[in-house]
């Protein structure tokens, strides 16, 4: 959801509140599936 939403064009504020998350572990997941693609979304982490 929040890789979906970022490539939607919300901003990290408006994503951490539709996920009820922490705005710097949204900056993180987005970053990490920057660097990742796809591989980030594997569980568990590789």
């Amino acid at each position: 959801m929040v890789v979906l939403a970022s490539a939607g064009g919300n901003t990290v504020p408006a994503i951490a509140r539709l996920v009820q998350a922490d705005e710097d572990t949204i900056r993180q997941l987005i970053h990490r599936f920057n660097e990742m693609g796809m591989a980030c979304l594997e569980f568990p982490p590789l």
